[in-house]
């Protein structure tokens, strides 16, 4: 994910010079509603510097993405916080020892902020305070490839690991442990369990990128996962990365190489009958998309928040890794 050719680590070293770090809209205009499919670019950062992939939004609507900038060839792991007034500072920057990358957040009912990363082949998942205070959750050293979060309405935290094809379930204070592994959260050749959403009472659904498909999964009264079944499949879904929900349970999910297959990088989906719908708003918005968050706190509660990666600048056309903010037309906020 994060390999660049010595020729764009020298690039992007002249370019750092000249270009300012972080941009963002407007203040507060991402509280207006959005009429659907129309976007609004809400914060934008350099090209060949910045590539981003996770994305949550506390109560007060601060938006927290995570962000890799190279920096004297290598990564350094921070996750942004980004203001409703539009100021955009560095929230935390996690540990080189540790991090290599940083994927997916979210928060828990108390402030946390957790997030999932790791380095060369090994994975970890942070509790983060909001004092900036970063500790590695137990039992996590042993996922492989942790890529995104959710929790559910007890206060259990679920990561997918999208090399090992499983979910690992972390209980509130406890040592986290797998939680389920089969086939239809499997890489096929390489990344398999990707998003999660939950939804009440007892819903977890998972991307799986190389098989084109949401996996459904009850959580039994017991804590224990049932058999997944296929909640939706197909080509539309083909390259699926970051998975949300809104109050009425509906999925929301980007299709990371849409520009490449020519498919909508946003779509609704409806988890009881599997029926897939595109976005209309402009696939030129999108540059690699990776995480959607539903709006909440002051925010625009009818508005997707959507991570543009921008893993791959060389091939940029009219975007920019950032924020778009998506309107959808209906109340999302759980």
């Amino acid at each position: 994910m994060h390999n660049k050719a010595t020729a764009l680590a020298a690039l992007t070293l002249a370019l750092s010079a000249s270009l300012s770090p972080f941009a963002a809209s407007p203040a507060s205009s991402e509280s207006h509603a959005l009429a659907p499919g129309k976007v609004r670019q809400i914060l934008t950062l350099t090209p060949l510097i910045d590539q981003l992939e996770g994305i949550a939004i506390d109560h007060r609507g601060h938006i927290f993405v995570s962000h890799d900038r190279l920096e004297n060839d290598r990564y350094v792991c921070e996750i942004l916080e980004r203001a409703p007034d539009g100021t955009v500072s560095v929230f935390v920057t996690l540990d080189r020892l540790t991090c290599g990358y940083v994927g997916g957040l979210e928060f828990d009912v108390h402030g946390n902020l957790f997030a999932a990363g790791g380095s060369n082949g090994s994975s970890v998942v942070w509790r983060i305070t909001r004092d900036g205070e970063a500790e590695i959750l137990p039992g996590s050293k042993r996922m492989v490839g942790a890529n995104a979060l959710a929790f559910d309405s007890q206060g259990n935290l679920y990561a997918t690991d999208s090399v090992d094809g499983a979910i690992w379930r972390f209980p509130p204070g406890k040592r986290g442990r797998l939680w389920i592994r089969d086939p239809l959260l499997a890489p096929d050749p390489a990344i398999g369990a990707n998003g999660i959403a939950f939804v009440p009472p007892n819903n977890l659904y998972v991307a799986n990128l190389d098989r084109a498909l949401i996996a459904h999964i009850r959580i039994r009264p017991d804590g224990r996962p049932t058999l997944p079944d296929i909640a939706a499949s197909g080509f539309e879904l083909l390259g699926i990365d970051g998975l949300t929900a809104d109050a009425q349970g509906t999925l929301y999910a980007v299709i990371v190489v849409s520009k490449v297959l020519g498919t909508a990088p946003l779509v609704m989906v409806d988890p009881k009958t599997g029926k897939i719908t595109s976005s209309t708003a402009p696939a030129s918005a999108f540059d690699l998309p990776t995480s959607p968050y539903v709006g909440r706190g002051p925010l625009d509660h009818k508005s997707v928040f959507v991570v543009n990666s921008g893993f791959f600048p060389e091939e940029r056309v009219e975007a920019a890794p950032g924020v778009v903010q998506v309107g959808i037309g209906t109340k999302g906020n759980q």
